[in-house]
């Protein structure tokens, strides 16, 4: 069952609306539709169900505006929406994130806002204590897990001096379910030696973890990434198989995602062959899915470090892809088949979240079985630190999905 979620900012919001009216008072007609609009933003919030998939959207406080305040309320969403899509154009159909060219000044602002996920956090008062938070939690979390957890470090699965694996559980057997976490950091932060968080909870339900590092940009560029995220989705199932493993879990945080989600193409699934069935459930954690407007942001893609040009943004981007393939091993193996786990944070930015959606409304459209959760409280950064403990939401599905997979084998 979906439930209300609330994802705006009031201030900005406050804001937006005045300009609205000031610059569209006299568009009564316009004015009508907005309202019609709304009204569907509105039902929309309260419930959605699309396809085979089931959006969970975790509920946020309660509203006790009078009516009209909540009208103000969604009129401010709605223009802060469609000046979001539409630039220096506000009130335009023009999508923000079909592409179309380098975005005119004011529309890079906004975009260097939405693809700053630090600013939209609320537990710290400034972007860089989020930062400087994050960095050190999960260095300490990885830090103590190593020490604490039976490892074998460093496996190579490509020739690159980060294109390596570190494997937590040794001790456990050498079926046991395996669990693949792949990092984030706008593909040039961050390594596997700081990202094993998530280990320990899985590792005492007897689940084996491995941790994939690849090389950063601009050593490399993201299309390079991409290829050698193939590789090691290779080497993980291989692994897989060499070892009996009947269940294999895959999560990704941000740049993390869409590393899985672009690597998941018909080439890969060609090469891997009948192992792919090993793979069961994907966890996209506030993903980036579309690289078009983000190529033009220098707070991410200064000097284009990561090699994004107009021959392939579209080819980068996961929101344009087809799943097609996928389809028959769905079809095949019923209930036990691949299940996508699409999740993003409420204080994600506004582009990450409808990033979300667009992800889980595609793959859906391909026939795959796909759930969509929005996490209360949480930000683009806690939403993965919370995977150190066994009792958070992301931590109890995967070990939930390994369940019910064991009980079905």
């Amino acid at each position: 069952m979906a439930k209300q979620i609330g994802t705006g900012r009031a201030g900005g919001e406050d804001g937006l609306i005045t300009h609205h009216i000031q610059h569209h008072r006299r568009c009564r007609s316009l004015i009508s539709r907005t309202v019609l609009v709304v009204l569907c933003f509105a039902l929309a919030a309260n419930q959605y169900q699309s396809g085979s998939g089931t959006v969970v959207v975790a509920a946020a406080a309660a509203s006790t505006t009078t009516p009209p305040v909540q009208v103000t309320r969604w009129l401010g969403k709605l223009s802060r929406y469609v000046q979001f899509r539409g630039g220096k154009t506000p009130l335009t159909c023009q999508g923000m994130m079909e592409g179309g060219g380098p975005p005119s000044e004011s529309t890079l602002i906004t975009w260097e806002k939405q693809y700053s996920p630090s600013a939209w956090s609320v537990r710290f008062p400034t972007p860089a204590e989020v930062i400087d938070f994050h960095v050190k939690f999960v260095k300490s979390e990885s830090d103590k897990n190593r020490e604490q957890l039976e490892t074998l470090l460093d496996v190579p699965y490509g020739s690159g001096d980060r294109d390596k694996v570190d494997i937590y559980g040794e001790n456990l057997p050498p079926d046991a379910p395996l669990f693949v976490y792949v990092h984030g950091g706008y593909w040039q932060m961050l390594e596997k030696e700081t990202s094993a968080y998530p280990a320990k909870p899985l590792v005492d339900r007897g689940v084996r973890v491995m941790i994939v590092g690849y090389e950063l940009c601009p050593e490399v560029t993201l299309e390079e990434l991409v290829r050698q995220m193939k590789a090691a989705g290779e080497f993980v199932l291989n692994y897989a198989t060499e070892n009996g493993v009947r269940h294999i879990s895959i999560a990704g945080h941000s740049a993390g995602a869409h590393l899985i989600a672009s690597m998941l193409d018909r080439p890969f699934m060609d090469a891997v062959g009948e192992e792919l069935a090993l793979l069961k459930d994907v966890y996209l954690i506030s993903g980036v899915y579309n690289v078009q407007e983000l190529r033009y942001t220098k707070s991410v893609n200064k000097d284009n470090l990561l090699g994004i040009n107009d021959g392939n943004a579209k080819s980068l981007s996961p929101l344009y892809a087809s799943y097609e393939h996928l389809r028959p091993i769905v079809e095949q193996q019923g209930d036990g088949a691949l299940r996508f786990h699409v999740y993003v944070a409420e204080h994600d930015s506004d582009v990450f979240r409808e990033m979300a959606v667009k992800m889980s409304e595609l793959l859906r459209s391909y026939g795959m079985r796909c759930d969509l959760s929005v996490l209360p409280g949480l930000d683009h950064f806690d939403i993965v630190e919370k995977l150190a403990s066994a009792d958070y939401t992301i931590t109890a599905a995967i070990l939930a999905g390994v369940a019910t997979a064991g009980e079905k084998s």
